[in-house]
């Protein structure tokens, strides 16, 4: 019902981030099976392909889609956060990919997600399991779909002006996200020396 009017992310953010100068490319997963095919595909991307011949560019995979507490929807589909690890592995240590890579996740009930709790089990289990560098989500449990959009889009507007490796520099972010007065978002950091995630979300 969101496509039909017009309420989805997807064509709104891709459309922003191109302006902004971002490379971008946006699919429909219409089911698990789907979610998987692209998440595969994904995990395809070389660095040595880049035309302008960068490295370390961050691969930020952004997915909205309704969800709760217990996991995101994909058409008649409900992947738990448990069962998101297995579609997000074979992100999760790219050899051909020199860059981090960054997941978003913009629904509802994000901030109650286990996500980062079953990536750090699974990089406890394998020493080769490479995490999300950084989990970004909305702050609030219901965001508007107006409020979400604007915060992502401030949010990537901000993003390629700063190294990542500077948590600092991405809480500075987050709080430009909060000041432009939309829905405030919230950071997962991967710790490799403590093996797990460090989360931040701007004061009120």
């Amino acid at each position: 019902m969101d496509l039909l009017q017009g309420r989805a992310e997807a064509p709104a953010l891709e459309h922003a981030c191109s302006l902004i100068g971002h490379e971008v490319s946006s699919f429909v997963a219409k089911s698990k099976a789907e979610l998987a095919t692209i998440c595969r595909f994904l995990s395809t991307i070389d660095s040595d392909q880049d035309k302008y011949g960068r490295v370390q560019v961050p691969l930020c995979i952004h997915m909205a889609a309704h969800g709760n507490e217990d996991g995101l929807g994909f058409g008649p589909d409900m992947v738990s956060w448990d069962a998101m690890v297995d579609f997000l592995k074979p992100l999760c240590g790219m050899p051909q990919y020199n860059g981090n890579v960054v997941v978003v996740v913009s629904a509802c009930g994000a901030p109650q997600q286990k996500l980062t709790s079953h990536l750090r089990q699974a990089a406890r289990r394998d020493p080769n399991f490479q995490p999300p560098a950084y989990l970004f989500t909305t702050a609030e449990d219901e965001p508007t779909f107006e409020g979400a959009l604007v915060s992502w889009i401030v949010f990537y507007y901000h993003l390629p002006r700063i190294p990542l490796n500077n948590k600092s520099e991405v809480k500075t972010i987050l709080k430009q996200v909060k000041a432009a007065g939309a829905v405030a978002l919230k950071y997962h950091r991967w710790d490799k020396t403590e093996k797990q995630y460090r989360h931040y979300v701007p004061a009120s």
